[in-house]
């Protein structure tokens, strides 16, 4: 066995797909395209907010090589997060891309004076949603892919191959689902995810994974290892790497620390409500209530309704 930082954390995630070969066989792989010419236009690290992994957003204009051997310049959105509640940012930045002019092309075009004009022509988007979360029962596979059908007045599914207006207006989502990739990986894609795989996390120490070394998944996957490898031995990477675990284990200790402010209170407004509930009783006068507590009559009338 080997040891390699976890993917799973952000910035070995980033360090991973900055390799422009690496970045174009797990897109070419997860979109089932022919990607080339991958270029990283811009990346978000947000820092972590939860354990494991929180949000990694990266920008990639490619070309890709349709079935029609046509050549296509989209935008590929990867985006990488573990909590169910950063489906409201994944909304987010999809509508950003959408808004980006910098997601299209300048066409020329030509008035019937001859004068020349400009127009923008929105690129393909593509959206890959890395989880470190399922999406629930009946959802169980390690890639899930939309696909953009149309339908006439009567309900017959139109087959639309190639459209611009269509185009802009359609997104193009697959999904993975890290907590279901197999055990025993079958498909090519299967094994490069592999990578992924938090079975192989390493007991003592989370940022690393065990690899079997004489495992043989091809020379996509043993690009995606040796990349790893070289991570692993890079002190920037492992100091950005030290960085990211702080983060997470401050941001544990607020949470608890929170959570522990947050019963407090609870007890607290408990506590209030039995007092004013027992004075009541007591045939004491809300307004003396009040006063001998220090709280408004509002709160106390609200409390003994």
């Amino acid at each position: 066995m080997i040891k390699v930082f976890n993917p799973i954390y952000d910035t070995v995630f980033k360090y991973l797909v900055e390799d422009e070969k690496v970045a174009r066989i797990l897109l070419s792989n997860i979109l089932n395209k022919k990607v080339k010419d991958v270029k990283i236009k811009s990346n978000d690290h947000v820092l972590p907010v939860s354990k494991n992994l929180k949000l990694l957003r990266i920008d990639f204009g490619a070309t890709i090589i349709n079935d029609n051997g046509k050549k296509e310049i989209v935008t590929i959105e990867l985006q990488k997060a573990s909590e169910e509640e950063e489906v409201m940012r994944f909304r987010k930045y999809m509508g950003l891309q959408i808004q980006n002019e910098a997601n299209a092309e300048k066409i020329k075009k030509t008035h019937r004076n001859g004068d020349e004009y400009e127009i923008l022509k929105p690129l393909p988007i593509y959206c890959i949603y890395i989880l470190g979360h399922g999406l629930g029962k009946g959802l169980e596979y390690p890639l899930l892919k939309n696909k953009i059908t149309y339908v006439d007045q009567f309900g017959n599914e139109i087959r639309i191959t190639n459209n611009d207006f269509i185009n802009a207006m359609s997104i193009n989502v697959a999904i993975v689902q890290i907590p279901h990739l197999p055990e025993k990986p079958k498909t090519h894609l299967e094994k490069i995810l592999s990578i992924f795989d938090q079975r192989n996390i390493d007991k003592d120490k989370q940022i690393y994974v065990n690899i079997n070394e004489n495992t043989t998944y091809g020379n996509d996957y043993k690009t995606l290892l040796n990349r790893l490898l070289k991570g692993t031995v890079d002190e920037n990477l492992r100091g950005d790497l030290d960085f990211e675990q702080e983060m997470i284990r401050k941001f544990e200790r607020d949470k608890i620390e929170k959570d522990d402010l947050k019963f407090q209170l609870i007890e607290t407004q408990n506590q209030l409500i039995a007092m004013v509930k027992m004075s009541a009783t007591m045939g004491i006068s809300p307004e003396q209530i009040a006063k001998t507590l220090n709280i408004s009559i509002t709160e106390v009338n609200n409390i003994l309704k």
